[in-house]
């Protein structure tokens, strides 16, 4: 028994040390499975942060060279700013992971656009983002890239190209139903319409900018939309001017006065207030919202707003009387202006400053002034014809797309409704839906090249009709009458001849950019000229008007420059060579939607003209102006397809002497003006 309890005793033993043996076994298998996995663990993080580590060092250095960058150009120090932006792209160029530098990119772009406003080192870096983003079918980026290029392209004064990358920007914001996108497509678009002289395009875009702008508007968006969409309003339109910059103003409470937005709001809005004859009130609003010393601001100098705030300020107080003020005002917006080479801003001053200068009675200054004009107009005549050309291309554009338009959906109408016809019927259809869309675009190709031919002439004829209208030879004459005034001491008849002649050379320059005119305007620049002649013949010849009073309550629209040759045809070979008293009748009347204009004048008629011109030695330019505006009138014909014709007839007594001249134009009339 005691043997048999032994054994049990052992077996026990031996089966309690055996399970310890497996647990420790199973323990330490445990332990030494835990161990590799965090092993395993720590390696891969380890191996990933080695990866990983490029990248990193690639965009702290791309920072740090941004940051010294900005820090140079704070300091004003541009050259070398500008190396650590190059330096900064050329280590980007050579990076394998654009997509995590891109928004250094637009950092390095924004810089050479907005800082140095080097344009064509932003197009190269835009470039390089652009192929990027085509690789990688990168919508969004393509969206920005061809927004910025329009930009570029606009800033630059190439206005077409501009216009394609604005479109396409568009049409790809449109595909992804990018509000904020679209809203910044649209402004831009709109600014470039502004540029180019088609406000009414650049309205139809400020205004649909505004539906693409979220109701909360954190960013304020709206008050820059409503601020652009002012400016597509002109002179007459004060009170639309003056709406809109106060919707505008919307925000701008006195901690946020200093803001470039808030200062041009409050500028437009005095401007609004300026052209509504309340030069008061615009002196009150500036005072108020802008930061002002004894009348002088302390806004920087150099800033663009501030010759535009200079020339406002000349503005009202040239109104209030305090014509020292405004010549110190104006004289200064002129000083900013010529700095950036503003040509256009620094054309309106001049202007200004000739008006000042004759109020003041400094005729001399006055005429520098009205020079200095005339040199300006003639370096903006290139930027004036490529502006033309871009609106001309850019409506012809918007018109053909809207024709394609509304012929793809005609068409596609009618094969919806043919869906039910057989299998060959839809085939047929579908050929003959293709032909005629190339006939439409081949079709809109042959317009197309028309209308630009059509437009070169209009450009060439209406640039020959202003150097007719103000010839050398014409003004010459002009100066010498106004000298002799002077010399005789005659005061007041050099005055009234002075503002005649100004008056008379800023109506011409400010009609000559347009092909049509209001007929008001046409009428004065008429009237002075004539006037202007009266006073060099020494009132050797009497001028009649008999005008329709329909067409001054319509004052309708008609083609520029195109009475004034042949009235200067009946005054120098009519009357210059005649023994007897000058008479000069000019009829205008309204007729079936025409306007017949009659010149009659008791000259000598055509034929003794051709004889004295026949025995000069010089070639006289009022033929060509005749040819020329006979070429201008049959172009309109092509373009409003009009009537527009000239009739000269030859007046003869019963004896079958010469009796003078009637000439007789027709006129088309474009559209009727509301006063």
């Amino acid at each position: 028994m005691a043997k048999e309890m032994v054994t049990r005793a052992r077996k026990s033993c031996k089966a309690a040390i055996s399970f310890l043996m497996a647990f420790f076994k199973s323990f330490l298998y445990c332990i030494n499975i835990l161990f590799l996995g965090c092993f395993a663990v720590t390696s891969q993080e380890a191996l990933d942060k080695e990866l990983n580590k490029p990248i990193i060092l690639k965009k702290e250095s791309l920072q740090k060279l941004l940051r010294r960058g900005d820090s140079l150009f704070k300091t004003k120090d541009i050259t070398n700013a500008k190396k650590e932006y190059d330096k900064a792209f050329e280590l980007i160029q050579n990076s394998s992971d654009i997509d995590s530098v891109k928004k250094m990119i637009y950092k390095i772009e924004r810089f050479f656009t907005d800082s140095t406003r080097e344009y064509l080192r932003a197009m190269n870096v835009l470039n390089f983002l652009s192929e990027y983003c085509a690789d990688q079918n990168d919508q969004k980026c393509l969206m920005y890239v061809n927004n910025r290029l329009g930009l570029l392209h606009n800033r630059i004064g190439e206005y077409i190209k501009a216009l394609e990358y604005y479109g396409d920007a568009l049409t790809l914001a449109s595909k992804d139903d990018n509000s904020d996108y679209q809203w910044d497509i649209l402004l831009n678009r709109g600014v470039l319409f502004l540029d180019i002289g088609d406000h009414d395009q650049a309205k139809i875009d400020f205004k649909r900018a505004l539906i693409h702008i979220d109701p909360e508007d954190t960013k304020k968006r709206k008050g820059t939309t409503y601020l652009n969409l002012s400016a597509t309003f002109n002179d007459k339109q004060a009170d639309s001017i003056l709406y809109y910059s106060r919707l505008a103003a919307v925000g701008c409470e006195k901690n946020s006065l200093s803001t470039r937005h808030c200062i041009m709001v409050y500028n437009n809005i005095a401007w609004a207030y300026y052209l509504k004859k309340m030069p008061k009130e615009a002196l009150q609003v500036i005072r108020t919202n802008i930061e002002w010393d004894n009348d002088n601001l302390t806004y920087k100098d150099g800033d663009d707003l501030y010759p535009g705030l200079m020339h406002t300020m000349g503005a009202i107080q040239y109104e209030l009387g305090n014509y020292d003020k405004a010549l110190e005002y104006f004289l200064i917006s002129k000083s900013n202006f010529e700095k950036k080479n503003d040509i256009s801003d620094l054309i309106t001053v001049k202007e200004d400053l000739s008006k000042l200068y004759e109020t003041k009675g400094d005729l001399k200054a006055s005429i520098q002034a009205l020079r200095d004009i005339r040199s300006l107009e003639s370096r903006q005549l290139k930027v004036k014809v490529s502006k033309e050309l871009a609106k001309s291309e850019s409506k012809n554009l918007l018109l053909a797309k809207e024709k394609v338009i509304s012929g793809l959906e005609e068409k596609n109408l009618k094969i919806e409704k043919e869906v039910s016809k057989t299998k060959w019927q839809s085939y047929f259809l579908g050929l003959l839906l293709v032909v005629t869309v190339v006939v439409l675009v081949y079709r809109g190709y042959i317009n197309r090249i028309k209308y630009y031919k059509i437009n070169e002439k209009l450009t060439h004829t209406r640039l020959t009709s202003l150097r007719s209208s103000m010839n050398p030879h014409f003004l010459f004459n002009s100066f010498n009458t106004l000298q002799n005034y002077i010399l005789k001491n005659d005061n007041i008849r050099a005055n009234e001849y002075m503002t005649e002649l100004s008056g008379l050379i800023r109506n011409v320059l400010n009609s000559s950019d347009s092909v049509y005119i209001s007929f008001k305007k046409e009428l004065e620049i008429v009237k002075s000229y004539v006037n202007l002649q009266r006073g060099r013949f020494q009132e050797e010849f009497e001028a009649t008007f008999h005008v329709d009073p329909i067409l001054l309550d319509s004052n309708p629209r008609i083609p520029s420059m195109i009475l004034q040759p042949f009235i200067e045809n009946a005054i120098i070979h009519g009357f210059s060579h005649s023994s007897i008293s000058g008479q000069l009748n000019i009829t205008l009347r309204k007729e079936e939607g025409m306007v017949i204009c009659k010149v009659v004048d008791n000259g000598i008629g055509r034929e003794a003209s051709e004889r004295l011109k026949k025995k000069a030695t010089d070639v006289s330019h009022l033929s060509i102006a005749t040819e020329n505006t006979n070429e201008r009138l049959g172009i309109l014909n092509k373009v409003v397809n009009g009537q527009s014709n000239i009739v000269i007839n030859d007046l003869y007594d019963t004896n079958g002497k010469s009796q003078g001249t009637e000439v007789i134009i027709t006129l088309p009339i474009i559209k009727e003006i509301k006063k």
